[in-house]
C-alpha cells in the first residue's frame, strides 16, 4: 500500500512536469508563430514595389527575387482586379498567355523582369514575381509583388466632336488594383494649369479628378495636363489636347483686304495693257534697211 501511494506520488510529479513542458513548448510555438507572422506582415508591405505609368508607355516591372540567372525559375502572376483570380502569365521564363494580342506585348527581360509595351487601362493590377526550382514543386521562398497603376484621359464629347462654344469635360483618373480611382498611399491627382473663369474643377476621389470648359476658339490646339503627386512629389502626368474638329491652316480674310487686292489686281492689269499700247514702234536693225529685206515688226 505505502510502495503503491510512492508510485502514486511520483508519477503524478513526473505528470506535472511533463504538462509544464507541455505548457512551455506550446507558449514558445505560439510567440515564435506571431513573431513569424509579424515579420512576414511586414516584409510584404514593405517589399511592395508601387509603379505608375501613362497609356501608350512601355514599363518593365522588376523581380527582386531571381534564382535561376536565365529565368528557368522565374514565374509571373497578374491578379486584374480583387474580385478576380490569378492570371499567369509568365511560367518558368517563358509568356504564357493565350490572347496573342497581349501575348504581343509582353516579354521577359535578361534580369527576369516582365515588361508590358504600350499600357494600357487594363493592364492596371497587383503582378507577382514567383520563384520554382522544379515545375512540379512549392514555391521557392516569398514572392516579389509589384503594384502597377495606369494614368488615364478620357474626353467627353469625343476628341472628334470638339469645336468652339462647346462644353468639354476631361476625366482623369488612376487605374488600380483596388479599383477605379482608389489609392491609399498619399497620391492626389490636380489639373495644371486651372486658369480661366470658365474651367470648373470636380474631384470625385484623389484619385479621380474632372475638368469641365466652355471651349473657346483659342482653346484649340491647347494641352491640358493632369498631374500625379505621391507624398507632394510629382510622379507622373499625362496630356490631352483639345483639336477642333473641322479646322484646316487656311488663312481666312475680311471682305475688305479681299476687295482690296481685287482691285489693285484689275488696276495692275489696266495699265499694263495701257503702257503697250502706247510704246513706240522699235528701230529696224540696219542690216535689215542695207539689204531691203522687208521686215514686219509685230507689237507686243
Amino acid at each position: 500500500m505505502v510502495r503503491n501511494l510512492l508510485c502514486r506520488d511520483t508519477l503524478t510529479e513526473r505528470e506535472a512536469k511533463e504538462r509544464v513542458r507541455e505548457r512551455t513548448m506550446v507558449k514558445m510555438a505560439v510567440l515564435g508563430l506571431h513573431g513569424s507572422l509579424l515579420y512576414l506582415l511586414t516584409g510584404v508591405s514593405g517589399e511592395t514595389l508601387s509603379m505608375f505609368s501613362r497609356e501608350g508607355d512601355d514599363v518593365s516591372l522588376p523581380c527582386n527575387n531571381v534564382v535561376y540567372p536565365d529565368c528557368s525559375s522565374t514565374t509571373w502572376l497578374c491578379n486584374r482586379d480583387v474580385s478576380t483570380g490569378t492570371i499567369g502569365e509568365v511560367a518558368f521564363g517563358k509568356i504564357k498567355v493565350e490572347k496573342t494580342e497581349r501575348a504581343d506585348r509582353l516579354s521577359v527581360g535578361s534580369d527576369c523582369s516582365l515588361r508590358v509595351s504600350d499600357v494600357r487601362a487594363e493592364d492596371a493590377g497587383l503582378y507577382t514575381c514567383q520563384q520554382y526550382l522544379t515545375e512540379t514543386g512549392p514555391p521557392h521562398g516569398e514572392g516579389a509583388p509589384v503594384h502597377l497603376s495606369v494614368l488615364t484621359i478620357s474626353s467627353t464629347p469625343p476628341v472628334t466632336d470638339l469645336k468652339s462654344n462647346v462644353d468639354m469635360t476631361l476625366r482623369c483618373s488612376l487605374l488600380t488594383y483596388e479599383g477605379h480611382g482608389r489609392y491609399n498611399s498619399g497620391v492626389s491627382l490636380s489639373w495644371v494649369p486651372e486658369t480661366g473663369t470658365n474651367v470648373q474643377v470636380t474631384q470625385r476621389s484623389p484619385c479621380d479628378i474632372t475638368l469641365t470648359v466652355t471651349l473657346q476658339r483659342e482653346d484649340n490646339n491647347r494641352k491640358w495636363t493632369c498631374t500625379l503627386t505621391e507624398e507632394g512629389n510629382v510622379k507622373i502626368s499625362t496630356d490631352f489636347t483639345s483639336t477642333f474638329s473641322g479646322t484646316s491652316n487656311v488663312v481666312k480674310l475680311p471682305i475688305s483686304h479681299i476687295m482690296l487686292f481685287v482691285t489693285l489686281t484689275i488696276m495692275a492689269a489696266m495699265v499694263t495693257i495701257h503702257t503697250r499700247r502706247n510704246r513706240p514702234p522699235k528701230a529696224l536693225p540696219p542690216q535689215a534697211e542695207a539689204s531691203g529685206i522687208e521686215v514686219h515688226v509685230l507689237e507686243e
